[in-house]
């Protein structure tokens, strides 16, 4: 079993990712969609954390970067788990700076000068993690790569990254997880194929088949 298969599966069986075209889920933009990821529910089970954490690890050791950042809050504890297992200064990214004291937006230490990796939980349309990249870059950090452990696959997030000079990488996708909830009998074919749709038109999906 692939890495990528390995890691879509332990999002399955956690159910940090589920799958409802009966009942679609509504996202804050109102969209609906059958697939919902809340990866946050992974670090409640230390034998995916720690696969989930190699993983990470192999994907980021090649990079050689000075520090590890997360997002905040998703990201955090992945970041500190990962920074830890490859011995790197940690910091944390936040969605905004603090209205007080030092009015940070970038916490743990300087990276000015530095080479960062930033580990993402989520990437969706791709806004809020292209925000952090470029956050660190703004503070004076080459940002060598994000890393994530899932994404959507919407066909307009590489092209931001490749723009703001960032390589990207996933730990696991919505191609191989969709392929994996098929095959380990979370979903049926009929089923697939409805989700299919939905990741080639996220705002038309729900209105097409009644789900306003």
């Amino acid at each position: 079993m692939s890495q990528e298969h390995e890691i879509a599966k332990i999002l399955l069986e956690q159910e940090a990712v589920t799958l409802n075209v009966e009942q679609p889920y509504t996202y804050v933009s109102g969209i609906r969609s059958p697939i919902y990821c809340d990866n946050r529910r992974l670090i409640f089970f230390p034998r995916a954390r720690q696969i989930i954490c190699q993983a990470f690890a192999h994907q980021i050791r090649p990079f050689t970067p000075d520090v590890i950042a997360g997002t905040a809050t998703s990201a955090s504890p992945w970041a500190a788990w990962v920074a830890a297992t490859l011995e790197k200064p940690m910091g944390y990214i936040r969605k905004q700076a603090k209205g007080y004291g030092k009015e940070q937006l970038i916490e743990g230490g300087d990276i000015q000068g530095k080479t960062v990796v930033v580990i993402e939980d989520l990437v969706s349309t791709g806004g809020s993690s292209l925000n952090a990249v470029t956050a660190c870059q703004a503070a004076g950090a080459t940002v060598l790569a994000m890393v994530a452990i899932f994404t959507y696959q919407f066909a307009n997030v590489i092209p931001k990254f490749q723009a703001a000079r960032c390589d990207i990488r996933f730990l696991t996708n919505f191609t191989t997880l969709i392929q994996v909830a098929v095959e380990d009998h979370f979903i049926t074919k009929d089923q697939l194929a409805l989700i299919q749709e939905w990741n080639t038109d996220p705002q038309g999906w729900g209105p097409k088949h009644g789900f306003p």
